[in-house]
């Protein structure tokens, strides 16, 4: 197989052997280094179209092409090509990149496997710096591969110092270069020694030798009059090559039988980096038969090379310096059409995927709405490709430009949070971007509506401000769900990830029931048109469910998600993150603390800029805790919540939700007053989200007071009706704590009836950590109970999970004096008051007030009732007493 993509040469192209025979040699990297005219593409396309090696050639069409970008258009070419299967490890390459994999990896994979092959790049110096390192050391890791280039300035590959690590030739200016014989050959044996000498003058550029090789003719006056207009226009970026060749050109069209119709096709025509026959139709006006005589003509007389094929599509290129030439040509004599070429140039770009192209020239032109719908329709190419290539692309737009562009301004926003030296900056283009689709949401259509409302949920969601994020994400939802199929239709790849933004600010409000149908029907729409960002969705829905506590749903879904065919890096990146969120949660359930650990480190390469970092906290601190290292968890989860507030990543939900996590940390550390400062005061929202936060915070004030010994308090903060609402999360560990509650109260009877009911309602919904996050004494006496009630089997399940509790009892807040601890330890032993106070040697009266004291720091109102909490407290004997005495005068 030969080499594909290589461009069409002249028929009458110079052959030039001496340039073949180093390009086809062993050597690993030749690079044709030489200015503009010199002939590097046409040399190499010669050669590659006569040898025999398996390759691929590309062409980097734009500037300052990062490594990314590159490998993309390599991929992409080397599937078109046959080269890499469709479904090797290149297929997903864009998604994966995204997820934080290193393309020149993938790159590397698939150019392994293709064993022996060559890569063509021309023009290699519009990559950047680092992608040029990136070809180097492809070059360095796969002895197989041989890489031939041309480039106008030098790059690393032209550095001398290349040669001392690999095996690499540059080929300059002066082997480029005609030689006299060689220069005679162009100009046919007609030419005279004046001829001759100006080629050779000139640098030897064949370009030059081929226009001085055609035969002078009288003109039009409409050519000459073009002519002119070429030597004289202003150039935007001209050099003394440009210069001399604008002349030339001139002289050419002034001598030759160039039509006036044919100049202006030309010129109009070089707005364009390619051409096909349809867009030089658009750009010309001509009609397609015409169009396609002319760029016949254009090839004829050595103006540009042709790519492909009219099945595969033909694209015709010309050469720099011609293009230079008639664009100046253009903005000479038809300065009022450059606007609206480059715009309907623009257009085509968009269309044929080349975003970013498209973008520049709708910039250049100030042109937003064609710069929003680029935008629109090119939001994961550019954002994956070019994203510092936008950010450098808007930098000088003002703010109060930026503010009517809430989806550039939203990508911007993205392209700068990806730096965690960037995050200030990024929360004030979320907030930009928030203003100003709140701006045009009433105006828009449907899909821009629905674009609009997902970006302001996004960056409200980002920002912190959650209420106004669900208001926008419930605009998104509605208007998603009320578009017809035209509608859907126009948003294209978008609908996944708008559903995914919607679905992702309802978690966070704690609205499962929508995000899951969000969820549903992202992967709806991502499997029935072959978008990725379904795939995504299933990994989020098995994390809901996971954090929900529904764990057969969440390993159902585990399942089926790891079936899929991921791209590359997804699942270990941050697109898989509520996939690892979900394999931890089961893992957890199963007390698989390593595995759980595995599964949360996955993510750590993404901890400072990642939105979901207050649930990897969460899990963080529940390993720990299950290990013994209640004191290590405490401090992890307050060094992680100080660092995110540092980077102005802790929103209030956030903070809210790991509120309840503190209440778990404190009490493992024996520390009840500050779990329950953790909680702060008691108060009571609004609306479906503040309802489950209600529910949450009465299981953990109900988990501290068991913690205390408070059963008949635990008992009253959760209600008659535990366990009826909120997650099944939150309904286990509410069943749980009043059953456990319950025994500690001493009802025999209720407590084996709630514990089947609870232990069936966990044992359904496979969850074991609610009962290890009940105190260990409540569990304790609960084993007892169901034992001696003859209840075995749920007495085995509770026992078995002994083991893993972590929160010990007796943590009490009260502080007693000395001899009211010699009063508590000996009220048990139910002796009266006066046999008490002979025993300790005062009178009964005295006796009596260290009681009432008693009662009121105990907040009970009998002997029984102080009993049954010194009981529960542990206060049996000074001994056993686990909090220090207050002092004397206290």
């Amino acid at each position: 197989m030969a080499l594909w993509g290589v461009p069409r040469t002249p028929v009458d192209s110079l052959r030039r052997p001496r340039l073949s025979e180093p390009l086809e040699s062993a050597t690993a990297a030749v690079t044709l280094l030489a200015p503009a005219g010199l002939g590097k593409t046409v040399a190499l396309a010669e050669w590659a179209r006569d040898t025999a090696a398996t390759g691929l050639w590309v062409r980097v069409r734009d500037r300052d092409v990062d490594g990314r970008a590159f490998v993309q258009h390599l991929a992409d070419e080397l599937i078109a090509s046959g080269l890499s299967p469709a479904d090797g490890p290149l297929r997903h390459l864009g998604e994966a990149v995204s997820a934080g994999t290193d393309p020149w990896e993938l790159l590397r994979r698939a150019l392994r496997d293709l064993g022996e092959c060559v890569l063509v790049v021309d023009d290699v110096d519009r990559l950047t710096p680092p992608a040029v390192e990136g070809l180097i050391a492809q070059l360095h890791e796969l002895p197989a591969l041989r890489l031939r280039a041309t480039a106008r300035s030098r790059t690393a590959l032209t550095e001398p110092g290349l040669a001392v690590t690999l095996d690499a030739l540059v080929l300059g200016a002066d082997e480029l270069a005609l030689t006299r014989d060689e220069a005679q050959s162009i100009l046919g044996a007609q030419a005279d020694e004046a001829t001759l000498d100006e080629v050779l003058a000139s640098g030897g550029s064949p370009l030059i030798a081929r226009a001085l090789a055609q035969p002078p003719v009288s003109a039009p006056p409409a050519a000459a009059s073009a002519a002119a207009a070429a030597t004289t226009a202003p150039a935007r970026s001209r050099g003394r090559a440009s210069d001399a060749f604008a002349g030339l050109l001139a002289r050419r069209i002034a001598t030759e039988q160039w039509e006036s119709r044919l100049v202006t096709f030309l010129a109009r025509t070089s707005v364009a980096d390619e051409l096909t026959l349809e867009l030089a139709t658009t750009l010309s006006g001509e009609n397609a038969d015409e169009a396609e005589r002319m760029l016949d003509r254009a090839e004829r007389e050595g103006l540009g090379l042709r790519t492909g094929s009219p099945a595969t599509g033909a694209r015709f290129r010309y050469a720099p310096l011609m293009r230079e030439a008639f664009e100046q040509l253009l903005r000479a004599e038809h300065p009022r059409e450059v606007r609206a070429l480059e715009l309907a140039t623009a257009r085509w770009e968009a269309g044929n995927g080349y975003f970013y192209r498209a973008l520049v020239r709708a910039r250049e032109q100030e042109d937003w709405a064609l710069a929003t719908a680029i935008v629109r329709e090119g939001w994961h190419v550019l954002l994956r490709n070019h994203g510092s290539q936008v950010r450098e692309l808007f930098a000088h737009v003002s703010v109060l430009t930026l503010r009517k562009l809430p989806l550039v301004t939203m990508m911007l926003a993205i392209v700068y949070n990806a730096r965690r030296s960037n995050r200030l900056r990024a929360l004030e283009f979320f907030a930009l971007a928030s203003y100003g689709a709140s701006r045009q949401a009433s105006s828009a259509s449907p899909p821009d509506r629905a674009l609009l409302a997902g970006v302001q949920a996004a960056a409200l969601r980002v920002s912190g401000r959650m209420p106004q994020a669900l208001v926008a994400a419930d605009r998104c939802y509605d208007t998603l769900r009320s578009m017809s199929a035209a509608d859907h239709e126009l948003l294209g790849p978008n609908e996944p990830s708008l559903w995914n933004q919607a679905g992702t600010t309802f978690l966070y409000n704690g609205r499962t029931e929508l995000a899951l149908d969000s969820f549903a029907r992202s992967t709806a729409v991502g499997d029935a048109r072959g978008l990725t960002a379904g795939i995504l969705a299933l990994g989020m829905t098995a994390g809901v469910h996971a954090i929900a506590g529904d764990l057969p749903e969440a390993a159902a879904t585990v399942d089926e998600a790891s079936q899929r065919d991921w791209p590359e890096g997804w699942l270990d990146g941050y697109s898989g993150s509520f996939y690892q969120i979900a394999r931890a949660f089961i893992a957890l359930e199963a007390f698989d603390l390593d595995e759980a650990d595995r599964r949360v480190r996955i993510l750590d390469p993404h901890r400072e800029t990642i939105e979901h970092w207050s649930l990897l906290a969460h899990l963080d601190t529940v390993i720990e805790l299950l290990r013994g290292n209640a004191g290590e968890a405490l401090h992890r989860l307050q060094s992680t919540v100080r660092a995110q507030h540092r980077r102005r990543n802790a929103s209030g939900f956030s903070t809210e939700r790991l509120r309840h996590t503190f209440v778990l940390a404190h009490l493992a550390n024996e520390d009840a007053p500050a779990a329950a400062r953790a909680l702060g005061p008691a108060h009571s929202g609004s609306g479906r989200g503040a309802a489950v936060a209600d529910q949450q915070l009465a299981v953990s004030r109900a988990r501290i007071a068991l913690a205390r010994g408070l059963p008949d308090e635990a008992l009253a903060l959760l209600g008659p009706e535990a366990g009826s609402g909120g997650s099944s999360r939150s309904r286990a560990e509410s069943l749980l704590l009043a059953t456990a509650a319950l025994a500690q109260a001493g009802d025999d009877e209720q407590t084996v009836r709630a514990a089947r009911s609870a232990l069936a309602f966990a044992a359904d919904r496979r969850q074991q950590l609610a009962l290890a996050f009940v105190p260990r004494p409540a569990l304790t006496e609960l084993a007892a109970v169901l034992r001696r009630t003859d209840a075995p089997d749920l007495a085995a399940t509770v026992s078995a999970v002994l083991g893993h509790a972590f929160i010990e009892g007796a943590q009490s807040d009260i502080r007693l004096t000395p001899r009211e601890l010699e009063v508590a330890q000996r009220l048990g032993s139910g002796a009266p008051l006066t046999e008490i106070a002979a025993q300790l040697s005062v009178s009964p009266n005295t006796v009596k007030s260290q009681l009432r004291s008693l009662y009121r720091k105990l907040e009970v109102g009998s002997r029984a009732e102080a009993v049954t909490r010194l009981t529960v407290l542990g206060i049996t004997s000074a001994t056993e007493w686990t909090s220090r005495p207050a002092p004397r005068d206290e």
